[in-house]
This record gives structure tokens, sequence and C-alpha cells, in this order.
């Protein structure tokens, strides 16, 4: 008894072969012998007559039978393989469903549920199966291409946001060094003394918050000084006065020397422990002044 089934774990043949006999689900029972002299295949069959068959080459069969003749050729790896016969040349693709015969469409089949379908209805059947896996393989692309088109406009965005960022950081560098250089400017004509006026002025009076009434300001030098050059600079809030901090600290080493601008650094930070009231702004105005001065401030030494 043999029972093959195919690649895709269908029934294919119910046969039983024996020396004489042989029985199948559709060819029914017949009587068979079988001989073989010079590569000449002789079949007798009871039901088909006799049959006379030899091969020609890998895949390719011919023979007489009941004085008809008959060439078959079967070439080809995979699902789709090329077909030969006497009335041409024919290409077959096997599928899910069946076959489809691209050459002779009537020869296509297809077979589910136990039920063998042929010609132009297998035909449609393999249209409408092929539609609807279009169907599902176009949408599995588009949605893959929206996935990549998303994942293209994020890359964009966070590229034009860090350009953006490049862009603004670049600006306020120029700006900052505009400004840096006029104040520099300005900061060189003035003495010592009246350096550590402006340091003070600005660390203790304008980074601790005091509000300044004008009349004071018109008639101190040096506040008039400070206030109108702040004005004339829009910078972030309170980034104006780190980068003065650190012009002045700057002038204040050049006038005198590093010990000079040591001690005063000393002398400020003191004076900001004993006022109740220091802040973050007057420690960052400080940590300017150390950066200016090349006064390297560790954890332990800020803490204590």
């Amino acid at each position: 008894m043999l029972i093959e089934k195919g690649p895709d774990g269908r029934l294919k043949r119910i046969e039983y072969r024996g020396k004489y006999l042989r029985a199948s689900r559709t060819g029914g029972v017949a009587l068979r012998a079988q001989a073989k002299a010079g590569g000449i295949h002789f079949t007798a069959n009871s039901n088909r007559g006799l049959r006379v068959s030899t091969r020609l080459a890998k895949g390719t069969q011919v023979a007489f039978q009941k004085g008809r003749f008959v060439l078959r050729g079967r070439y080809g790896k995979g699902p789709t393989k090329v077909n030969l016969s006497k009335s041409g040349v024919s290409v077959s693709t096997k599928t899910d469903l069946g076959t489809v015969n691209w050459f002779k469409p009537r020869y296509s089949s297809v077979k589910t549920a136990g039920i063998q379908v042929r010609g132009k209805n297998a035909i449609y059947l393999h249209l409408i199966v092929g539609l609807f896996q279009l169907a599902a393989y176009l949408l599995l692309f588009l949605s893959q291409l929206l996935i990549l088109a998303i994942q293209l406009l994020y890359w964009l965005a966070v590229q034009m946001v860090r350009g953006t960022k490049a862009m603004i950081i670049a600006y306020e560098a120029k700006k900052l060094g505009t400004y840096e250089d006029k104040w520099m400017a300005s900061f060189e004509k003035m003495s010592g003394p009246e350096l550590e006026q402006a340091l003070d002025f600005i660390i203790f009076e304008l980074g601790g918050g005091q509000t300044m009434d004008p009349e004071q300001i018109e008639e101190d030098p040096i506040r008039k000084q400070i206030t109108e050059l702040l004005i004339s600079c829009p910078l972030k809030p309170h980034r104006e006065l780190e980068l003065m901090t650190a012009c002045l600290a700057n002038c204040y080493q050049n006038a005198g020397n590093n010990e000079t601008a040591l001690e005063k650094f000393f002398e400020i930070d003191e004076q900001l422990n004993l006022s109740p009231k220091r802040n973050q702004l007057q420690d960052r105005l400080l940590a300017a002044y150390a950066e200016a001065c090349g006064i390297e401030i560790s954890a332990e030494s800020s803490d204590t």
C-alpha cells in the first residue's frame, strides 16, 4: 500500500502495487507486467494497453502507447517548472491551492477540502486568492513605508533642532564676544580700587537682588557706568552679570597680580559667608570670577 502526500501535507495518492496487480484511487484495478531491454521499457497494462518508453535525458521521456507518440519533460527546481509535451512548452507554478499553468490556463488546478477544480474555474480561484494576497502584501508595504517615513521625519526634526541650537549658541557667542570686547575696553581704563568697587556692586548688590535708588546710581560714577553697560546688553537674565564679573576680574588681575586677585576672591567669599542671604546667583558670579582669574575651586574647599 502506497500513501503519498504532497509538500503541503495534503493527500496526493493512494495506491496498491503488487508484482502484477496495481490498484489506485483514480486508475482503478489493472493487471500490469513490465520488462526492460537495451534501455527501453515495455509495460503491458490491462486498462491502457502496451507502452514502450525510454529516457532521452534527465527529466525527459518519450513513449509509444496504443500507437500514439508521447513526449514528456519537466525541468526546474522549486515551485516553478518548465513542462515539455508534443503540444509545446509551458510553465507551471505550484501554489498552496494547486497549480497554475501560465501558458495553458486550462491545465491549471485547485484542490481544496478534497475537491479538485480544473480549467477556468481554477484560474478564477487562483486569481481571487492572489488578489487577497496582493492586498495583504500592499498593506504590509504601506505600513513599512509609513514607519520609514515617520522615522525619517523624526530624524529630520532632530537634525533641525540640533542645527537651531547650534545657530543660537553661535549667535550668542558672537554677541558675547562683541560685548566682552566693548566692556574690556571700558574696564581697562579703571584703576584697581574702581574695579574692586565695580565687583562689589555687581556681586553683593545686583547679585543679592537689591533694588537700587536711581538718584544713588546717578551720584556714583561706577554704579552709573555699570548700570548703563548692563542696560545696553540684551542677554539672558543674570548671564550678563556673569560675563561682566569675568571681565572685571580679568582687568583686576591684569591691574595687579595673581596674589591680589586671589586675596580679593577670598575677601568676597568671606563676606558672602557672613551674609545670611547668600544665594546661587552670587555663587555663580564668584565662580565666574575664579574662572577668569584661573583659580581652581575644589568641592571640599567650596563646602568649607
